[in-house]
């Protein structure tokens, strides 16, 4: 009895992404997902971006394999709970923690692609990630610093929060900030830990050269080196469906020059990357927001 042909609907899957999440192999990639923007609301921001990781994973499984994609194998697995955020919010913040550090130990030789919610949902991975280091580096891509410093945790605080509690040594590297998005408080120095800052208007090649060769400087076997994306860094014309849409923002080929500098970085230890503060109710009828950043999670995939 011969095998029933492929149907084309069965073929166009085996061909896509989506069918390497149902694979296993030796290289993987782990998505770990939280789906929650009440940090988004409590800092007074439109609310969507909790449906941001399902989209934008989902546009991803559509795409295309390639031959150095082909041999991997992906995991998505959620870790917020927005109804514990509701009635604890910071505990629930230590909760989802103590969730990453289970799955970033169950997953230790996997990449690792955080999707949020709001950039709060930061501020729990980097306090998973660092356990094990004295140092944590971080670029943060971003139009605003996300260092405010309000009494009440949310999106706009996580990196002041991680500062404040981490017990190592700790550097933000903030890339694309624009001076009518921050406040003079926001902008005040860390209590702890060192900030520095590439405004978007001071880009430049040479500009962009002197800071990740500082960042460099403070990379060594003990450091925890992440990247963190808040997708309203990016042009609104390219990433409308954004928490706060960008008028002055990168381009996606700035976020790509970005990017192969920042792979460049020496570092015995793993990716880990973080995307923020999509927000597909905004977004245009075509997808052009999570197709934007599915491309460009494909490109830093290969």
């Amino acid at each position: 009895m011969t095998k029933p042909a492929f149907t084309q609907s069965q073929k166009r899957f085996q061909e896509s992404l989506s069918s390497l999440f149902s694979s296993f192999s030796s290289r993987s990639c782990l998505f770990i997902k939280s789906s929650s923007d009440q940090g988004v609301i409590r800092n007074g921001g439109r609310n969507g971006a909790r449906y941001a990781p399902q989209s934008l994973i989902a546009t991803l499984k559509r795409f295309s394999q390639d031959n150095q994609i082909k041999d991997f194998s992906f995991k998505e697995v959620e870790a917020a709970d927005p109804l514990d955020e509701e009635k604890d919010f910071h505990g629930a913040q230590e909760r989802q923690s103590t969730r990453i550090k289970a799955l970033l130990d169950q997953h230790e030789k996997s990449s690792i692609i955080h999707i949020g919610g709001g950039h709060d949902h930061i501020y729990p991975l980097l306090k998973a990630a660092s356990e094990r280091f004295s140092k944590v580096v971080v670029l943060n891509i971003d139009a605003h610093a996300d260092t405010r410093t309000d009494e009440q945790h949310h999106s706009g605080t996580p990196f002041r929060q991680f500062a404040e509690e981490f017990s190592g040594e700790f550097t933000l590297y903030q890339l694309g900030l624009h001076r009518f998005a921050n406040s003079f408080s926001t902008l005040s120095p860390l209590d702890k830990g060192k900030q520095f800052v590439l405004w978007k208007n001071e880009i430049t090649s040479a500009s962009l050269d002197a800071f990740f060769q500082q960042m460099m400087t403070e990379v060594n076997n003990d450091t925890l080196l992440l990247f963190s994306l808040d997708a309203d860094a990016l042009n609104g014309y390219e990433v409308p469906g954004v928490s706060a849409v960008n008028p002055q923002g990168l381009t996606l080929n700035e976020l790509k020059d970005v990017w192969e500098r920042f792979r460049k970085i020496p570092t015995p230890n793993r990716l880990i990357m973080g995307i923020y503060e999509l927000n597909p109710v905004y977004d245009s009828l075509a997808s052009v927001s999570m197709r934007t950043i599915a491309s460009f999670i494909f490109e830093c995939l290969r």
